[in-house]
């Protein structure tokens, strides 16, 4: 088994890995699509230590860690 094989992460608390579709280096969009929110109104965290939360930009690319956790939202943009 490789290293592949074992990447996985969690998303709002749900598991995701290479089966999921989670890649190795992933933007905040490729995160908000595997929890199935639109990148146009998602806003990304990941946990950056204990009760401590960091946004990823939508474009940012990061290195998959695994276990990592991550929280998606959406937010709602009124018109106007």
């Amino acid at each position: 088994m490789g290293m592949q094989d074992e990447l996985h992460v969690f998303v709002n608390r749900r598991r995701f890995d290479a089966a999921k579709g989670l890649k190795a280096v992933a933007t905040g969009a490729d995160i908000a699509a595997l929890a199935g929110v639109p990148r146009d109104n998602a806003k990304v965290e990941v946990e950056a230590g204990p009760d401590r939360m960091q946004e990823v930009g939508i474009d940012e690319r990061i290195e998959i860690r695994p276990g990592m956790q991550f929280l998606v939202t959406r937010e709602f943009v009124l018109g106007g």
